[in-house]
Order: structure tokens, then C-alpha cells, then sequence
């Protein structure tokens, strides 16, 4: 979908017509900043590292390149953040906004597109308690618990992941939603229950304990914490968070079955490694794409990136576009639509992160996928 003549595009202007008063102060100092989008608008918002899966964002850092030689200079990477339950105008509008966002900051910052529960490593380093996904979004009347007055709604998340690449979200109440493999969180008005899988890792039990702490903290440390292990958890017994997830179904006061925890196995692999070489193409016009060149132990030369043309390098894992600074405006305006019609045509995965880099402003997480230049063929080299 392209938005630029869209009618996203049209509503998106409507609603800014004076200009955009929440780019006044971004990226203006280092730090981060969080806005959420709301009916074509941009809101500033005040939980960063929590996401509502029926929402989009726009995630902007600002940061110093070099501060050793220039400690004045900002750099900035923004970044579009889709929910799994967002919808097309909330995602065109990040997009747009984004691209929006660039121009205000002098076409200067690196774009990434991120989908929930595929982030970027980048986009994680950003959130040290790790991601909270959410139920719900701006339009569908969902209030967090801590906005309730009169009453405290019960909440599980699941903590899952491992090294650094750790998140949580929220899953539904119920042991059947719940494995051997991840650590869950239950919180209650009165406790909040951290328990461990007994397949769990060192990486999601401190990640879990941290983000306990974290949400005693915000309720002024009035919920205590209870640490629970699988196999001494107290299931047997009931009582506690078991009297909050039933251990069998029941058909007018009859049992008719039991629920139970999954298996490690059942939970899903923690981390999924998927051996996949490395490909470089060049975009069309149209928004198709040819190869330039492949490989897996190898690295593709940087003079394989021509200063008019946009170019596409799928890791594996994520994708970068390069922008040429002679490349015609048809595919500069374009490349992010490209780039999906590229996931699809190819049977890519549709949620790999997608960054976009200019020329001249690269950084070290897109040098690192490509050699030196190729050094120019001579005469005397020529084989005949």
C-alpha cells in the first residue's frame, strides 16, 4: 500500500493542518521519546516500554554518534511500531508520520519498522525491563488496572525469551495458557506471583523478578511478592493464584475435564535459528526487485550499493534498505511499501524489522553486513 495520495495520507493532513505541535520538542536533547497514534494523530505517551497490541507508535532516540570528536552533534533513529491487532489506518498513519518525523529532522534519522513481538534488537536495547504487551488499544475502552478505581482486574503475563532477547505480554488467565518452559506473572490487588516454569531459564527469572519489583514500585510497594517454582508451587493444595486458575472444567456443577500447564515443548522454542543466506537486490520501478548477489560466509562489497538506486539486503533476520542520494523519488517515497510487497512476493516472513539507511549516514549495525570496496579490474590483470 502506497500512502503517499492515499487517503490515509488526506486524513492525516486533515488532522495536522497547522503543522505537527508534538514534533515541536522531539529529538531536540538526548533520550527517548514515545507517541502513540489516536485517530490520526499523534499523543505523546507516558509508558514507554508498554504497547497495547491494538495500537501503533512512533519510537524516537536521540543519541550523541561521536562524542569523543563531535559531542554536540544529535543522531536520531525513529522507529513505527505495529501491534499484531493495529489497525491499516493506525499502521499507515505511523508510517506516514514517520516519514514526517525524518523531514522535520532533516531527513538525518535511520527508519525502522517494528512489529510486535519481532523487535529489533536495537529497539529492545531501549527498554532494559523488557517489553509489556497489552489487551486492547485506544479504541476499545481498555483501561490498565492501575487506572481502575473500584475495582483491580487480574492480570497473567508471560515472560519469555533468552540472553537479552526477553519479552512479555499479556496472555489470557488460565493454566492451559501457561508451560514449562517460560515464567508467568500473575498479579493481583494484594500479590503479585512470579512463577517458574521448571524448563525456564536464568534470563526470563531475572527478567521476571525485575519487572515484579518494577510494578511494586509503581503501586507505591503496597502488593507483596511471592516466588513460586513448578513441582513446589502449592498446586496440589490449591489456594493462592491457583484459586484464580481452576484446575477443571466444569458443566453445571459438573466436572467434565481438567486444565493443565503445557510443556516446554508445547510453550515453543525460546529461540528459533533459521539458516538463511544473506541477499542483496536492487529495487524497480513498479516495486519489484533483482538480485544483486547472495551468500552465507561472505560478505557483498559496499560499491555494490550505487548512489541511484535504493537497494534491499535481507540478513535473514532483518532487512535494511539503502537510499541512494541520486535515487529517483519514485522509489525514496516508496520504499517501505516496497519492502512488504518484497516479504510477500518472496515468502518472507511478514513481520522482519525493516530499517531504512541513507547514504553517507550508515550506521555500524548496517556496516557490519558488508566488505570493504572491490578494487577496479586492470588490463594487466585481465586473463585472456
Amino acid at each position: 500500500m502506497s500512502l503517499f495520495g492515499s487517503d490515509i495520507e488526506k486524513k492525516v493532513k486533515a488532522a495536522a493542518a497547522d503543522g505537527e505541535p508534538q514534533w515541536d520538542d522531539a529529538g531536540v536533547k538526548v533520550g527517548l521519546q514515545v507517541w502513540r497514534i489516536e485517530k490520526f494523530k499523534v499523543k505523546k505517551w507516558s509508558k514507554p516500554g508498554k504497547f497495547h497490541r491494538g495500537d501503533s507508535y512512533i519510537v524516537l532516540n536521540t543519541f550523541v554518534k561521536n562524542p569523543d570528536i563531535n559531542p554536540d552533534k544529535l543522531a536520531w533513529d525513529v522507529h513505527f511500531w505495529i501491534g499484531s491487532e493495529s489497525t491499516q489506518d493506525e499502521y499507515g498513519t505511523a508510517a506516514y508520520k514517520t516519514v514526517e518525523l525524518d523531514d522535520k529532522l532533516g531527513g538525518e534519522p535511520v527508519q525502522h519498522r517494528e512489529v510486535e513481538e519481532n523487535e529489533s534488537a536495537l529497539f529492545k536495547s531501549y527498554f532494559p525491563r523488557g517489553l509489556t504487551y497489552l489487551e486492547g488499544g485506544v479504541e476499545s475502552g481498555f483501561r490498565h488496572a492501575a487506572d481502575r478505581v473500584d475495582e483491580f482486574e487480574v492480570t497473567m503475563y508471560q515472560v519469555k525469551g533468552h540472553g537479552t532477547d526477553i519479552i512479555m505480554k499479556q496472555v489470557k488467565l488460565g493454566r492451559n495458557h501457561m508451560n514449562s518452559g517460560d515464567v508467568f506473572i500473575l498479579d493481583t490487588a494484594e500479590t503479585i506471583y512470579q512463577w517458574n516454569g521448571s524448563s525456564s531459564n536464568a534470563q526470563e527469572k531475572n527478567q521476571a523478578k525485575e519487572i515484579c519489583n518494577g510494578m511494586r514500585a509503581e503501586r507505591g510497594g503496597k502488593p507483596k511478592i511471592e516466588t513460586l517454582d513448578e513441582g513446589s508451587d502449592g498446586m496440589a493444595e490449591g489456594g493462592g493464584m491457583w484459586s484464580l486458575l481452576p484446575g477443571e472444567r466444569r458443566l453445571l456443577g459438573i466436572k467434565v475435564g481438567e486444565i493443565v500447564i503445557r510443556t516446554e515443548k508445547e510453550g515453543g522454542d525460546d529461540a528459533k535459528v533459521e539458516a538463511f543466506p544473506w541477499t542483496l537486490y536492487r529495487m524497480r520501478e513498479g516495486g519489484s526487485v533483482s538480485r544483486v548477489t547472495r551468500g552465507k560466509r561472505t560478505k557483498p562489497s559496499i560499491s555494490k550499493l550505487k548512489p541511484d538506486g535504493v537497494f534491499l539486503f535481507d540478513s535473514g533476520f532483518e532487512v535494511y534498505v539503502w537510499v541512494g542520494d541520486k535515487a529517483p523519488s519514485s522509489l525514496r517515497g516508496g520504499s517501505f511499501p516496497f519492502t512488504q510487497k518484497y516479504l510477500k512476493s518472496y515468502n518472507r516472513p511478514p513481520v522482519l524489522p525493516i530499517h531504512q539507511v541513507k547514504q553517507g549516514r550508515e550506521n555500524e549495525n548496517f556496516n557490519v553486513f558488508f566488505g570493504p570496496e572491490e578494487a577496479e579490474a586492470c588490463c594487466a590483470c585481465v586473463v585472456s
